[in-house]
């Protein structure tokens, strides 16, 4: 039902391994058929990541270096981690993907029954877009003639794609500007993967409500990135005391945290069973 596509880069190794242990640890019983681990770097980066990082799940572990698209890819990582997001989730036969950073780890189990309602549609929350990200919906409507209301939630990771969904999306915007995707996708400069594939939902189907339900049933997650490090014990006591399943903290946030908050944030993941942040952390 429920594949898992993350993206990674070299510097990402050891917090990707952290990533691993938590998927074994709470993401057993989601119905995965496979685990994507897209390189987001030099091909050769492939080879330094370990299937046996995902424990008794390394059997699902699919390495995808970027090559195997064939494609340009960005000087600039943002860009292409976000058309990679999509390609990943391209690749699964399984009905969603729920998509990744390195960053990500797991701290309470993924209970599917709380993110697929009765008629199959994923959980999530509606968002309005951002003003940062007003030219990401100006380019989106103008490709899909459509003004998009708001996007699905939440705004960041863990996403779901509907991986069928991703394909046709694909595949429409490849007939239509009679360009590669990943080519099209990092030449526009600021155009975020998960506003376009709101547009394109919304284009299609004329709203969300076909493969989402709003809001989300229950759980949090929870995200730290350098915007919010001002927010820092607020977030950290929430990651504590909620029932969050997910969290993460920005690689540029946790330089700009005091050890007082690193020490709390590592805590909470060695009492939530992740005894690898011991040394990665």
């Amino acid at each position: 039902m429920l594949d898992i596509v993350t993206v990674v880069f070299r510097k990402e190794l050891p917090i990707l391994q952290l990533q691993a242990q938590s998927i074994e640890l709470y993401c057993q019983n989601i119905g995965t058929k496979n685990i994507y681990v897209i390189v987001n770097d030099d091909d050769s980066v492939a080879d330094q990541i370990d299937p046996a990082w995902w424990g008794n799940l390394s059997s699902l572990v699919k390495i995808i270096p970027r090559s195997t698209f064939d494609c340009h890819w960005s000087d600039n990582g943002w860009v292409s981690q976000q058309a990679l997001k999509m390609l990943g989730s391209s690749l699964s036969q399984n009905t969603w993907s729920m998509v990744l950073d390195a960053k990500t780890l797991f701290v309470n189990t993924c209970n599917f029954d709380n993110l697929i309602d009765n008629q199959s549609r994923i959980y999530i929350s509606h968002l309005d877009v951002y003003e940062v990200f007003k030219r990401s919906k100006e380019i989106t409507d103008q490709l899909f003639d459509i003004d998009l209301p708001q996007q699905i939630g939440p705004g960041g990771v863990p996403f779901f794609f509907h991986n069928e969904t991703v394909r046709e999306m694909i595949k429409f915007v490849e007939a239509k500007q009679t360009q590669v995707f990943a080519e099209w996708f990092q030449n526009q400069g600021m155009l975020t993967e998960f506003i376009l594939y709101s547009g394109y939902v919304y284009f299609r189907d004329g709203s969300f409500d076909h493969l989402y339900s709003n809001p989300m049933k229950s759980g949090s997650i929870i995200n730290i990135c350098h915007s919010q490090v001002g927010m820092a014990d607020i977030l950290l006591r929430k990651m504590s005391s909620s029932g969050s399943w997910a969290v993460s903290v920005h690689r540029n946030a946790w330089t700009q945290l005091t050890p007082d908050q690193q020490h709390l944030y590592k805590e909470l993941l060695i009492h939530r069973k992740l005894s690898r942040a011991k040394e990665i952390l």
